[in-house]
């Protein structure tokens, strides 16, 4: 019994390699049919549906290269804004700096005393300060002697000077800075001297930095574009992968009815009409014979192993079912064996109830 099981193990394997290489075999067969049918007149409806089937696949990869296609383009507008906005904040800074310089410029030539006489005051004031600031700041560094209590408090106060100078010469950078700026809106009027020269380095970075803004402004809306033309989902990945696995669907259903053509053609499929079976004669060449031989053996042997198989598997059954019938036979006999038994046991009693009544009778007699 032990060897008919693995005899039916060794046919399954062997059929399910079958069945592998015989798919296989006629799908390859089944295409080339198909490709075949392409410049020849017919109405079948299977051709048509093949058709239909190679121009879904074709368009689906033509949309997912456009998606492909934008996706880039989409990486590489993002990847150009990141670089001009991170130029332009460098941009900034490098104009900051110039404001500053500007505006202290106009502040040490007094040929522009009409317009720094309003700042000219806090101008003044924040200097006198910071100045103020480091003699003070200079002088305690300098100081020495006293104790351990009066270092901590010379270095608190050196501290708190210090902190009191930062903020103060903050605030005279921000002074130049707002003084250059408001200058440079101004109408230029060239002079042959700093301040003319600072305000032309303006000039010129913010001429750059206006076409680099508008550089900036046309590549977001094209990406705008480009981001509206994904639709409500706007997921490029999920849109190529919907595509794609339309494209396994409709393969899936290519395969099948290139199984169908090549186990038609190679007469393993019995279900086709005598106009299908014409048409399938004036495709077929001569090199052909190979492949459908090879079919017909690989469904041959297939058939061959499902009728061992089956035979086996009655073998089995019939086995089991005797037994089943064994089993069933020493039952029935194991309760004869008891019934018999009971019968006796019965059989006792009841001489045993005749005894029991003979006497009674006996005693009532006594009565």
């Amino acid at each position: 019994m032990d060897d008919r099981r693995k005899r039916i193990d060794d046919l399954l394997k062997n059929s399910q390699e079958s069945r592998s290489s015989l798919d296989a075999l006629l799908e390859g067969f089944g295409e080339a049919l198909y490709v075949r049918t392409k410049e020849i007149q017919n109405n079948f409806e299977d051709i048509s549906q093949y058709n239909t089937y190679i121009l879904d696949i074709s368009e689906s990869n033509t949309a997912i290269s456009r998606i492909e296609e934008k996706n880039q383009r989409l990486k590489e507008l993002e990847d150009a804004i990141e670089i001009r906005e991170h130029q332009e904040k460098e941009r900034a800074k490098e104009m900051a700096v110039i404001y500053r310089r500007l505006g202290k410029a106009l502040l040490g030539n007094s040929d522009y005393n009409d317009y720094t006489s309003l700042f000219k005051e806090q101008a003044n004031t924040l200097t006198s300060k910071i100045e103020s600031l480091e003699t003070r700041i200079s002088e305690l560094e300098n100081k020495d002697g006293g104790n351990v209590f009066s270092w901590i408090g010379k270095s608190a106060q050196g501290l708190v000077l210090k902190t009191f100078l930062s903020k103060t010469q903050e605030n005279q950078e921000q002074l130049y800075h707002n003084i250059g700026e408001r200058y440079n809106d101004r109408e230029l009027i060239y002079r042959d001297d700093e301040v003319s020269i600072i305000r032309a380095e303006a000039d010129n970075l913010r001429s750059i930095s206006r076409t680099a803004i508008d550089e900036i402004s046309s590549l977001r809306d094209e990406k705008r574009i480009i981001t509206a033309s994904f639709g409500i989902d706007g997921n490029p990945q999920k849109q190529i992968q919907s595509f794609r696995n339309h494209i396994n669907q409709v393969k899936e259903a290519l395969n099948g009815l290139y199984k169908k053509f090549g186990a038609q053609t190679a007469g393993i499929d019995e279900d086709i009409t005598p106009e299908r079976k014409y048409f399938i004669d004036t495709i077929v060449t001569a090199e052909d014979g190979e492949i459908i031989s090879r079919a017909v053996k690989l469904n041959q042997s297939l058939t061959d192993n499902e009728k061992a198989i089956s035979k086996l598997r009655a073998s089995l059954a019939i086995d089991d079912e005797k037994s089943k019938i064994e089993k069933f036979k020493k039952s029935i006999e194991d309760k004869k064996s008891k019934i018999t038994d009971l019968q006796d046991a019965i059989s006792d009693l009841d001489e045993s109830v005749r005894d029991c009544e003979k006497y009674i009778q006996e005693l009532e007699k006594q009565l």
